[in-house]
Protein backbone atom coordinates (compact mmCIF):
# COMPACT_ATOMS: atom_id res chain seq x y z
CA UNK A 1 0.00 0.00 0.00
CA UNK A 2 2.38 2.49 1.36
CA UNK A 3 2.25 6.39 0.96
CA UNK A 4 -1.75 7.31 0.15
CA UNK A 5 -2.42 10.97 -0.65
CA UNK A 6 -5.07 13.20 1.53
CA UNK A 7 -7.67 12.99 -1.37
CA UNK A 8 -7.65 9.15 -2.46
CA UNK A 9 -8.22 8.72 1.41
CA UNK A 10 -10.70 11.02 1.56
CA UNK A 11 -12.43 9.12 -1.31
CA UNK A 12 -11.85 5.81 -0.01
CA UNK A 13 -13.63 6.75 3.43
CA UNK A 14 -16.55 8.73 1.81
CA UNK A 15 -17.17 5.17 -0.62
CA UNK A 16 -17.07 3.07 2.68
CA UNK A 17 -14.20 1.05 1.61
CA UNK A 18 -11.08 1.39 4.72
CA UNK A 19 -7.83 -0.17 4.76
CA UNK A 20 -6.97 -2.95 7.43
CA UNK A 21 -4.04 -0.69 8.61
CA UNK A 22 -3.37 2.93 8.67
CA UNK A 23 -0.50 5.27 9.92
CA UNK A 24 -1.72 9.31 10.08
CA UNK A 25 1.31 11.78 10.68
CA UNK A 26 2.19 15.01 10.20
CA UNK A 27 2.39 18.47 11.23
CA UNK A 28 -1.62 19.64 11.00
CA UNK A 29 -3.27 17.80 14.17
CA UNK A 30 -6.95 19.14 13.23
CA UNK A 31 -6.60 17.92 9.92
CA UNK A 32 -5.24 14.26 11.65
CA UNK A 33 -7.91 13.72 14.02
CA UNK A 34 -10.61 15.36 12.12
CA UNK A 35 -10.34 12.29 9.62
CA UNK A 36 -9.16 10.06 12.36
CA UNK A 37 -13.19 10.36 13.16
CA UNK A 38 -14.12 9.81 9.78
CA UNK A 39 -12.07 6.92 9.58
CA UNK A 40 -13.99 5.63 12.84
CA UNK A 41 -17.35 6.60 11.23
CA UNK A 42 -16.39 4.58 7.83
CA UNK A 43 -15.57 1.29 10.15
CA UNK A 44 -18.17 1.33 12.98
CA UNK A 45 -20.46 4.10 12.13
CA UNK A 46 -19.42 5.74 15.15
CA UNK A 47 -16.07 7.50 16.99
CA UNK A 48 -17.95 5.73 20.27
CA UNK A 49 -18.01 2.03 20.04
CA UNK A 50 -17.67 0.53 23.67
CA UNK A 51 -17.42 -3.07 21.88
CA UNK A 52 -15.58 -2.63 19.10
CA UNK A 53 -12.94 0.16 19.08
CA UNK A 54 -9.44 -0.05 21.71
CA UNK A 55 -7.68 2.54 22.48
CA UNK A 56 -4.08 2.37 23.63
CA UNK A 57 -1.04 4.59 24.57
CA UNK A 58 2.21 3.96 22.47
CA UNK A 59 4.48 4.46 25.74
CA UNK A 60 2.72 1.79 27.79
CA UNK A 61 1.95 -0.61 24.70
CA UNK A 62 1.94 -4.58 25.45
CA UNK A 63 2.31 -5.82 21.73
CA UNK A 64 0.47 -9.39 23.92
CA UNK A 65 -2.45 -7.50 24.61
CA UNK A 66 -2.23 -5.39 21.62
CA UNK A 67 -2.08 -9.12 19.59
CA UNK A 68 -5.17 -10.32 21.05
CA UNK A 69 -7.01 -6.88 20.62
CA UNK A 70 -6.50 -8.03 16.69
CA UNK A 71 -7.90 -11.07 17.14
CA UNK A 72 -11.10 -10.45 18.79
CA UNK A 73 -13.79 -10.65 16.78
CA UNK A 74 -16.76 -7.92 16.43
CA UNK A 75 -19.15 -7.57 18.85
CA UNK A 76 -22.94 -6.82 16.77
CA UNK A 77 -20.79 -5.71 14.07
CA UNK A 78 -18.88 -6.42 10.97
CA UNK A 79 -15.17 -4.41 11.95
CA UNK A 80 -13.33 -3.71 14.97
CA UNK A 81 -10.82 -0.66 15.06
CA UNK A 82 -7.76 -0.71 17.28
CA UNK A 83 -5.87 2.86 17.86
CA UNK A 84 -2.69 3.17 19.15
CA UNK A 85 -1.53 6.68 19.60
CA UNK A 86 2.08 7.34 19.92
CA UNK A 87 3.73 4.46 19.28
CA UNK A 88 7.29 4.44 17.84
CA UNK A 89 7.52 1.68 15.56
CA UNK A 90 11.22 1.62 15.31
CA UNK A 91 12.73 1.89 18.48
CA UNK A 92 12.05 -1.33 20.29
CA UNK A 93 13.69 -4.86 20.92
CA UNK A 94 14.42 -6.88 17.49
CA UNK A 95 11.45 -9.56 19.01
CA UNK A 96 9.44 -6.76 19.46
CA UNK A 97 9.91 -6.07 15.70
CA UNK A 98 9.39 -9.44 14.83
CA UNK A 99 5.65 -9.43 16.76
CA UNK A 100 4.76 -6.20 15.06
CA UNK A 101 5.69 -7.20 11.88
CA UNK A 102 3.75 -10.41 12.66
CA UNK A 103 0.53 -8.52 13.97
CA UNK A 104 0.82 -6.41 10.62
CA UNK A 105 0.63 -9.35 8.05
CA UNK A 106 -1.97 -11.20 9.87
CA UNK A 107 -4.21 -8.61 10.68
CA UNK A 108 -7.70 -10.41 10.18
CA UNK A 109 -10.17 -8.99 7.42
CA UNK A 110 -12.43 -7.91 10.56
CA UNK A 111 -9.89 -5.19 12.46
CA UNK A 112 -8.92 -1.62 11.36
CA UNK A 113 -5.03 -1.28 13.16
CA UNK A 114 -4.60 2.92 13.06
CA UNK A 115 -1.01 3.85 14.35
CA UNK A 116 -1.41 7.82 15.15
CA UNK A 117 1.37 10.26 15.65
CA UNK A 118 1.08 13.67 17.59
CA UNK A 119 3.61 14.10 20.18
CA UNK A 120 5.75 11.33 18.90
CA UNK A 121 7.61 12.22 15.15
CA UNK A 122 6.80 9.35 13.13
CA UNK A 123 10.01 8.73 10.93
CA UNK A 124 10.69 5.26 8.94
CA UNK A 125 13.71 3.76 9.89
CA UNK A 126 15.11 2.09 6.84
CA UNK A 127 17.55 0.41 8.83
CA UNK A 128 14.97 -2.32 9.98
CA UNK A 129 14.39 -3.38 6.34
CA UNK A 130 11.66 -6.50 7.18
CA UNK A 131 9.71 -3.51 9.50
CA UNK A 132 9.85 -1.27 6.73
CA UNK A 133 8.49 -3.63 4.17
CA UNK A 134 5.95 -4.84 6.16
CA UNK A 135 4.57 -1.26 6.91
CA UNK A 136 4.97 -1.01 2.94
CA UNK A 137 2.61 -3.90 2.06
CA UNK A 138 0.28 -3.58 4.96
CA UNK A 139 -0.74 -0.27 5.68
CA UNK A 140 -1.82 2.98 3.88
CA UNK A 141 0.61 5.95 5.02
CA UNK A 142 -1.37 9.05 5.15
CA UNK A 143 0.40 12.60 6.37
CA UNK A 144 -1.43 15.54 7.22
CA UNK A 145 1.43 18.44 6.52
CA UNK A 146 0.89 22.17 6.87
CA UNK A 147 -1.67 23.17 4.05
CA UNK A 148 -1.13 25.72 1.20
CA UNK A 149 -1.76 29.11 1.47
CA UNK A 150 -4.70 28.86 -1.16
CA UNK A 151 -6.39 26.43 0.80
CA UNK A 152 -5.78 27.39 4.42
CA UNK A 153 -7.81 30.89 3.24
CA UNK A 154 -10.25 29.03 1.35
CA UNK A 155 -10.39 27.20 4.89
CA UNK A 156 -10.56 30.21 6.51
CA UNK A 157 -13.34 31.84 4.61
CA UNK A 158 -15.45 28.93 5.01
CA UNK A 159 -14.97 29.09 9.05
CA UNK A 160 -16.28 32.19 9.19
CA UNK A 161 -19.05 31.60 7.01
CA UNK A 162 -20.07 28.59 9.32
CA UNK A 163 -20.18 31.11 11.86
CA UNK A 164 -22.24 33.32 9.24
CA UNK A 165 -19.42 36.00 8.67
CA UNK A 166 -17.72 37.08 5.71
CA UNK A 167 -13.94 38.08 5.47
CA UNK A 168 -12.37 38.87 2.60
CA UNK A 169 -9.35 36.67 1.13
CA UNK A 170 -6.80 39.44 1.92
CA UNK A 171 -8.14 39.31 5.53
CA UNK A 172 -7.91 35.94 5.93
CA UNK A 173 -4.23 35.54 4.75
CA UNK A 174 -3.62 38.66 7.01
CA UNK A 175 -5.33 36.01 9.96
CA UNK A 176 -3.09 33.19 8.84
CA UNK A 177 -0.02 35.28 9.04
CA UNK A 178 -0.75 37.08 12.25
CA UNK A 179 -1.82 33.32 13.67
CA UNK A 180 0.29 30.79 12.37
CA UNK A 181 -0.70 28.01 9.74
CA UNK A 182 -1.71 25.38 12.31
CA UNK A 183 -5.46 24.96 11.85
CA UNK A 184 -6.15 24.17 15.40
CA UNK A 185 -4.16 27.58 16.50
CA UNK A 186 -6.28 29.39 13.59
CA UNK A 187 -9.57 27.93 14.70
CA UNK A 188 -9.58 28.85 18.24
CA UNK A 189 -9.32 32.26 17.14
CA UNK A 190 -11.74 32.56 14.12
CA UNK A 191 -14.38 31.51 16.91
CA UNK A 192 -13.25 34.59 19.46
CA UNK A 193 -13.28 36.74 16.10
CA UNK A 194 -16.78 35.69 15.39
CA UNK A 195 -18.08 36.67 18.85
CA UNK A 196 -16.48 39.52 18.87
CA UNK A 197 -17.17 41.21 15.78
CA UNK A 198 -19.94 43.25 15.58
CA UNK A 199 -20.98 43.01 12.14
CA UNK A 200 -21.80 40.33 9.11
CA UNK A 201 -18.30 41.17 8.41
CA UNK A 202 -14.94 40.67 9.68
CA UNK A 203 -12.87 43.76 9.80
CA UNK A 204 -8.84 43.98 9.96
CA UNK A 205 -9.53 46.02 13.45
CA UNK A 206 -11.04 43.05 14.74
CA UNK A 207 -9.03 40.75 14.11
CA UNK A 208 -6.03 42.83 15.55
CA UNK A 209 -8.45 43.44 18.72
CA UNK A 210 -9.45 40.25 19.53
CA UNK A 211 -6.78 37.25 18.12
CA UNK A 212 -3.59 36.40 20.13
CA UNK A 213 -0.51 36.63 17.21
CA UNK A 214 1.77 33.90 16.89
CA UNK A 215 5.89 35.16 18.09
CA UNK A 216 6.80 35.25 14.63
CA UNK A 217 4.11 37.68 13.34
CA UNK A 218 4.99 40.26 17.02
CA UNK A 219 8.86 39.90 15.70
CA UNK A 220 7.87 41.15 12.38
CA UNK A 221 5.74 44.03 13.50
CA UNK A 222 8.78 44.85 15.61
CA UNK A 223 11.21 44.66 12.82
CA UNK A 224 8.39 46.53 10.52
CA UNK A 225 8.24 48.95 13.40
CA UNK A 226 12.09 49.82 13.36
CA UNK A 227 12.21 49.92 9.12
CA UNK A 228 9.73 52.50 9.51
CA UNK A 229 11.20 54.35 12.81
CA UNK A 230 8.53 54.01 14.65
CA UNK A 231 10.30 52.93 17.82
CA UNK A 232 7.68 53.87 20.15
CA UNK A 233 5.79 51.11 19.06
CA UNK A 234 8.53 48.89 18.84
CA UNK A 235 9.21 48.87 22.37
CA UNK A 236 5.60 48.43 23.28
CA UNK A 237 5.68 45.14 21.23
CA UNK A 238 8.83 43.81 22.89
CA UNK A 239 7.22 44.51 26.17
CA UNK A 240 4.60 42.68 25.36
CA UNK A 241 6.53 39.65 23.54
CA UNK A 242 8.29 39.92 27.73
CA UNK A 243 4.68 40.10 28.93
CA UNK A 244 3.90 36.54 26.84
CA UNK A 245 6.68 34.70 29.24
CA UNK A 246 8.66 33.99 26.00
CA UNK A 247 11.55 32.29 26.15
CA UNK A 248 14.36 34.88 24.92
CA UNK A 249 16.14 32.22 23.25
CA UNK A 250 13.05 32.03 21.19
CA UNK A 251 12.43 35.67 20.84
CA UNK A 252 16.05 36.23 19.90
CA UNK A 253 15.86 33.48 17.51
CA UNK A 254 12.58 34.84 15.76
CA UNK A 255 14.11 38.58 15.24
CA UNK A 256 17.24 37.08 13.62
CA UNK A 257 14.78 34.91 11.54
CA UNK A 258 12.86 37.80 10.29
CA UNK A 259 15.94 40.62 9.70
CA UNK A 260 17.34 37.27 7.68
CA UNK A 261 13.87 37.17 6.17
CA UNK A 262 14.43 41.07 5.54
CA UNK A 263 17.86 40.83 3.54
CA UNK A 264 17.05 38.39 1.70
CA UNK A 265 13.69 40.18 0.29
CA UNK A 266 16.13 43.26 0.20
CA UNK A 267 19.24 41.71 -1.65
CA UNK A 268 16.39 39.97 -3.89
CA UNK A 269 15.13 43.75 -4.76
CA UNK A 270 18.65 44.51 -5.40
CA UNK A 271 18.83 42.20 -7.92
CA UNK A 272 15.95 42.97 -10.40
CA UNK A 273 13.86 40.40 -8.84
CA UNK A 274 10.31 40.14 -7.11
CA UNK A 275 7.78 38.64 -5.57
CA UNK A 276 7.88 34.96 -7.27
CA UNK A 277 11.13 34.21 -6.85
CA UNK A 278 11.10 35.51 -3.08
CA UNK A 279 8.37 32.98 -2.74
CA UNK A 280 10.51 30.58 -4.23
CA UNK A 281 13.62 31.06 -2.18
CA UNK A 282 11.91 31.57 1.38
CA UNK A 283 9.07 29.19 1.06
CA UNK A 284 6.47 31.23 2.36
CA UNK A 285 3.24 33.20 1.46
CA UNK A 286 2.20 35.49 -1.20
CA UNK A 287 0.83 37.77 1.96
CA UNK A 288 4.24 37.51 3.76
CA UNK A 289 6.46 37.77 1.07
CA UNK A 290 4.61 41.07 -0.18
CA UNK A 291 5.31 42.37 3.30
CA UNK A 292 8.82 41.54 3.48
CA UNK A 293 9.33 43.19 0.06
CA UNK A 294 7.21 46.29 1.08
CA UNK A 295 9.04 47.21 4.43
CA UNK A 296 12.99 45.42 3.50
CA UNK A 297 14.19 48.81 1.71
CA UNK A 298 14.24 50.57 5.30
CA UNK A 299 17.48 49.19 6.33
CA UNK A 300 20.70 49.17 4.46
CA UNK A 301 22.76 46.34 3.76
CA UNK A 302 25.37 47.11 6.64
CA UNK A 303 22.81 47.71 8.74
CA UNK A 304 21.52 43.99 8.20
CA UNK A 305 24.73 42.64 8.20
CA UNK A 306 25.75 44.46 11.70
CA UNK A 307 22.23 43.16 12.83
CA UNK A 308 22.40 39.77 12.44
CA UNK A 309 26.25 39.93 13.60
CA UNK A 310 24.36 41.18 17.09
CA UNK A 311 21.68 38.58 17.09
CA UNK A 312 24.40 35.94 17.30
CA UNK A 313 26.16 37.29 19.65
CA UNK A 314 23.13 38.21 21.92
CA UNK A 315 22.30 34.48 21.08
CA UNK A 316 25.60 33.06 22.59
CA UNK A 317 25.33 35.13 25.82
CA UNK A 318 21.59 33.75 26.29
CA UNK A 319 22.84 30.61 26.10
CA UNK A 320 25.89 30.69 27.85
CA UNK A 321 23.89 32.26 30.65
CA UNK A 322 26.36 35.73 30.75
CA UNK A 323 23.71 38.20 31.89
CA UNK A 324 19.81 38.29 32.41
CA UNK A 325 17.99 37.74 29.57
CA UNK A 326 15.61 40.52 29.49
CA UNK A 327 18.40 42.56 29.79
CA UNK A 328 20.08 41.37 26.94
CA UNK A 329 17.58 41.77 24.95
CA UNK A 330 17.09 45.82 25.52
CA UNK A 331 20.28 46.10 24.74
CA UNK A 332 19.75 44.39 21.48
CA UNK A 333 16.63 46.47 20.69
CA UNK A 334 18.20 49.54 21.58
CA UNK A 335 21.48 48.91 19.49
CA UNK A 336 19.11 47.99 16.79
CA UNK A 337 17.16 51.32 16.97
CA UNK A 338 20.40 53.35 17.46
CA UNK A 339 22.09 52.56 14.67
CA UNK A 340 18.57 52.76 12.85
CA UNK A 341 18.71 56.33 13.93
CA UNK A 342 22.07 57.02 12.82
Amino acid sequence: MGELKLEAFRKSLKEGQPERCYILYGQERYLREYYARELRHAVLGSDDDPFNLRQYEGKNLDLNELSEAVDAYPSFAERTMIEVRDYDLFQGTEEERKQLISILRELPEYCCLVFLFDTVEYKADKRKKNLCEAIRSCAATVEFPVQGQGELTRWVIRRFAAQKKEISREDASYLIFLCGSLMEGLINEIGKIAVYAKGSTITRQEIDAAAVPVIEAQTFKLTDALASKRYDEAADLMHKLFQLNTEPIAINAMIGSQLRRLYTANLTKQAGMGLSELMEILGSSEYACRQYLRICSGFTSSWYQDALRRCTEADLRLKTGTGDPNSILISLFLQLAWEQKT
